[in-house]
């Protein structure tokens, strides 16, 4: 009896000994996301602030579809007073410009950019047969071209559509759209003031529309064909006109706009570490 006692005490502590060394080590609980307000672009000056946006030039003999008709024009972009107008017009001057139709688009290219964090956009998209309003971001150095480099499109709005498209990007998702899904539509008011935000971290992508969540792209192992946006990025805002996905522009409804209020940018912390790379220029805006 005593031979059996000892026995079974023997199994159960083996039994306990075992189960203890099996069960998975416990992982400390990453901090939680903390985004941190750096600087807004308010627009509130009579002038673009040259430290931190420039007029986009576009390419009308060659390029992708949203160059074709961008022009640095500086009537296309015009500063209201408390926001930023990007319009879309009928070409009034064939004689200096051969193009029917031109817009007018800003970025932060080679004066601004950031790897991960926040950025948040207040904007109205007006809608018109053609028109394809557009807040992307385009890596800062792209050695290996696009799509390989990577392209985040916070959103594109087509002709009176009411939602936007939210997409990214990759040597990946050219070939893989569905493996994650490449891109989310998000319901919009038409016509209307919407808050736009992207959220970027190593492990995810996550975009928002008046606060709620609407699509998200997760990172995926890591090879850099499935997920290049380890690297800073810039920011572009444009109204652009025409091309194959938006189809023909109807030049009696022009002119068109893109009004943005602000912009904000945040960057990422987790407890007491940064995890942003992100550079404030020198700017107007607090």
């Amino acid at each position: 009896m005593k031979i059996g006692m000892k026995r079974w005490l023997f199994l159960s502590l083996a039994a306990l000994t075992f189960c203890v060394l099996a069960a998975p080590a416990r992982t400390k609980p990453q901090p939680p996301d903390k985004w941190q307000l750096k600087f807004t672009e308010n627009f509130s000056g009579k002038e673009l602030n040259p430290k931190l946006w420039k007029r986009i030039e576009g390419n009308p003999n060659g390029g992708a579809d949203w160059q074709k008709n961008i022009s640095t024009r500086e009537d296309l972009v015009e500063l209201a007073g408390d926001f930023i107008i990007l319009k879309g017009v009928k070409n009034q001057d064939p004689a200096s410009d051969s193009r029917r139709v031109l817009c007018g688009g800003i970025s932060t290219r080679g004066l601004f950019s950031m790897k991960y964090g926040k950025v948040e956009i207040r904007a109205k998209l007006e809608g018109q047969k053609g028109a394809w309003p557009a807040i992307w971001m385009m890596p800062d150095k792209s050695p290996n071209g696009w799509p390989n480099d990577g392209e985040i499109d916070i959103l594109e709005r087509l002709n009176h559509d009411g939602f936007v498209y939210q997409t990214v990007h990759s040597a990946w998702t050219q070939s893989n759209p569905q493996d994650p899904p490449k891109m989310g539509k998000a319901a919009i008011k038409p016509d209307a003031w919407n808050t736009y935000a992207l959220e970027w971290t190593p492990e995810k992508i996550v975009w928002r529309v008046n606060g709620k969540a609407t699509h998200s792209y997760a990172k995926i192992g890591d090879s850099r064909e499935r997920w290049p946006w380890d690297a800073p990025f810039y920011l572009i805002i444009d109204m652009q006109l025409g091309g194959k996905w938006v189809g023909e522009v109807d030049e009696t409804t022009l002119p068109v706009a893109m009004k943005v209020d602000w912009v904000k940018f945040y960057s990422l912390a987790r407890g007491s570490k940064r995890i942003s790379e992100f550079a404030r220029p020198a700017s107007r805006a607090n």
